[in-house]
């Protein structure tokens, strides 16, 4: 779930644990989490809650314990870890990485670098599980603030009842006498046969057998068990979309094999006001023309829920499209909560729909005046071609275009040019048809 090296934890060398193999370091994590080394599993779990929310860098924690608290609780708190932790210390936890896969090899690799050798005794690899990954939808407003959301979901367990054994008074199978494994005769075509080996089908591999009497009533000889988890998840402040957050052997288990990981990929939900990229916010505000030639103030609701007054200079003249900026009002920065990203505003400039100016020539008083503006005679409005609004299908300039909407004297609907279109035999459009058949 977290990585990276931890400075700081104490610890034997190698070599001291050999020489020494009963005096090792194993209560540094229980004294960050203020348990005792027989805590329960509830009794971790309630200690970190308690501790992580006044650790945490944004309630004023120094980031380096915080860093510390996650690291003691993800081995005290899972019993694997946890075993290992109590036996070897941090050098058994290290060494457990084997070929680097397991992520506490990453966390501690920072500050302990590789074990010598291959691991306790050259002991080999051990198989690990496949992790399970879930999704976990989050809002923006989550990821501003910072929050525990918590995961519900179904993971295969070592039974309980009989420590992952199936049963009591294990037999040697008849089948494959105790081998785990059968040799098969296989035909290829005639003539032609091949010999392979496979699990014994028997005692799945096991080598052994229960009699009914005397497997698990728990999980009826199976050695696991299907369970409900739930946990929480940090959702740290600033985190990126589908970021991973990892649990280390919080997935599903079965014997003589690792415990897989358990990873929560964090989805955030599109926000119907804010746009992120990084950590900085966009949003798109819409203002009246008088706003845009006389400057604009406006209340908006961050997504903490507090309202911030937004103001333009006196008197500013905002352009159409136009950008502005207020910085250090965007997301914080993952990982570093106490800096934030800019709020970026783009004005859209709504102007006055159709008959909405009663008196257009008042404007004359308050607006500059083109010195080249065009005066229209009554002649020349009637002859001038007036514009239509853009049609992307093309039907204004196509079907409509030939009604010949000239001058505001027909109210630019050409009703008085299909009169005269009439009159002289279906007038330019008929004409243009006419040309065009010739």
């Amino acid at each position: 779930m977290f990585f990276g090296g931890f400075p700081g934890f104490g610890g034997h060398s190698g070599s001291e644990q050999e020489d020494s193999p009963g005096d090792v370091d194993n209560k540094e994590f229980y004294e960050i989490l203020g348990v005792e080394q027989n805590a329960s599993q509830d009794d971790v779990k309630k200690a970190y809650r308690k501790k992580v929310i006044k650790a945490h860098p944004d309630k004023g924690g120094d980031p380096e314990d915080f860093k510390k608290l996650q690291a003691a609780y993800e081995v005290i708190s899972n019993p694997e870890k946890r075993e290992i932790y109590d036996k070897y210390g941090l050098d058994g936890l290290r060494e457990d990485g084997g070929n680097g896969m397991d992520p506490f090899e990453s966390m501690f690799g920072g500050l302990f670098g590789r074990g010598r050798g291959g691991g306790r005794g050259g002991q080999q690899q051990q198989r690990k599980m496949k992790p399970i990954v879930k999704e976990l939808k989050v809002t923006l407003e989550d990821v501003y603030i910072g929050k525990m959301k918590k995961v519900t979901f179904e993971r295969q367990r070592n039974c309980d009842g009989c420590d992952g054994k199936g049963g009591k008074d294990a037999k040697k199978c008849t089948t494959c006498k105790g081998a785990g494994q059968v040799n098969k005769v296989v035909q290829l075509a005639p003539g032609f046969i091949t010999q392979t080996t496979a699990a014994c089908s028997t005692c799945k591999g096991e080598g052994t057998i229960y009699e009914n009497a005397n497997k698990c009533k728990t999980c009826k000889g199976e050695k696991v068990k299907m369970e409900t988890k739930t946990i929480e998840v940090p959702i740290e402040q600033g985190i990126p979309n589908e970021a991973p957050v990892q649990f280390s052997g919080e997935g599903h288990e079965m014997p003589d094999v690792m415990a897989g990981d358990f990873v929560v990929k964090i989805t955030i939900e599109p926000h119907k006001r804010f746009e992120r990229k990084g950590a900085d916010l966009y949003i798109t505000k819409k203002i009246s023309l008088y706003e845009a030639l006389t400057g604009c103030r406006f209340y908006l609701e961050h997504l903490d829920g507090k309202k911030l007054l937004i103001t333009t200079y006196e008197n500013e003249i905002i352009a159409p499209g136009s950008k502005k900026q207020i910085s250090g009002q965007g997301m914080p920065f993952y990982r570093d909560a106490m800096s934030h990203g800019n709020l970026y505003v783009t004005f859209d400039v709504e102007f006055p729909k159709a008959n909405q100016l009663k008196n257009p020539e008042t404007l004359k008083t308050v607006l500059p005046v083109p010195k080249d503006l065009l005066v229209l005679s009554d002649e020349e409005k009637k002859k001038a071609e007036v514009l239509d609004d853009f049609d992307k299908d093309g039907v204004n300039a196509s079907a409509e275009g030939g009604k010949g909407r000239r001058g505001h004297g027909h109210h630019g609907h050409g009703h008085g040019d299909d009169d005269d279109d009439d009159e002289q035999g279906h007038g330019g459009r008929g004409q243009r048809v006419q040309c065009n058949q010739q």
